[in-house]
């Protein structure tokens, strides 16, 4: 095992749960449950690709968690490595609410709950600190005191569901606040003490969203039918980047 300082970085989409709890709701023909669970997982497994695909270069995908992405970094100059996460979080966040944007077509789908897409989120939680990087059965994951923190930060008190938080230790490398709307906090954890963060709010006003050309009824369920015709899952994605789903 190699011990190893660096930046950690959690992506999480907020609304998973809800989201995949409508489309496991039963129904009186149970083909609907069925068709909603492989809709729930093709959405979130393509809007965590998109992300992935964004945050790849300047970040290292380590772990699928559910509806997180965990990732890592290591670079002797920490001022411009962190300069280039911020960056790249930032543009995630546009590409993230322009797919929800692209795939708003799912609201012509019959399973009743794809209308609940535009309700998901994106958050992500960015720290710096020590951990390990072990290897298991040929892959590498990272492990630590750190690594646990920046999860923990993961259920906190914030009340709004699309944000950045950042922590002290990376907050004391690169300053935030020509981010935008920031929030100095503290979170409370019973194992973990006071956490020192800052919050920042970005503003959907502020992304360069592309509006498609409003479609008529065949050419939005059409778009429906060929988004869904080939499944996706969070599977692909770790076979694409390598990970262990154990």
């Amino acid at each position: 095992m190699e011990n190893h300082k660096g930046f950690i970085v959690l992506v999480d989409i907020s609304g998973y749960t809800n989201f995949v709890s409508k489309h496991n709701m039963t129904s009186p023909d149970k083909t609907r449950l069925s068709l909603g669970q492989a809709h729930a997982e093709h959405i979130i497994s393509d809007l965590l690709e998109k992300v992935i695909n964004e945050l790849d270069g300047v970040l290292t995908i380590n772990k699928l968690q559910g509806d997180a992405a965990l990732f890592y970094s290591i670079d002797d100059d920490t001022n411009k490595l962190s300069g280039e996460i911020i960056k790249k979080l930032k543009n995630s966040f546009e590409v993230f609410n322009q797919r929800l944007v692209e795939i708003k077509f799912c609201e012509a789908c019959k399973c009743g709950t794809c209308v609940d897409v535009g309700n998901l989120k994106l958050k992500s939680f960015v720290h710096f600190g020590d951990f390990l990087i072990k290897e298991i059965n040929q892959f590498k994951e990272i492990a630590g005191q750190d690594v646990i923190l920046a999860h923990r930060l993961m259920k906190n008190s914030i009340s709004v569901s699309e944000y950045m938080l950042f922590t002290r230790p990376f907050t004391e490398i690169k300053n935030i606040e020509s981010l935008g709307l920031i929030e100095n906090r503290v979170e409370k954890y019973d194992d973990m003490g006071s956490v020192d963060c800052t919050v920042f709010y970005p503003d959907k006003d502020l992304f360069d969203l592309e509006i498609s050309n409003k479609k008529s009824w065949l050419g939005t369920k059409y778009s429906m039918l060929k988004y869904f015709i080939k499944s996706k899952s969070k599977k692909d994605i770790e076979m694409k980047y390598r990970l262990n789903n154990k």
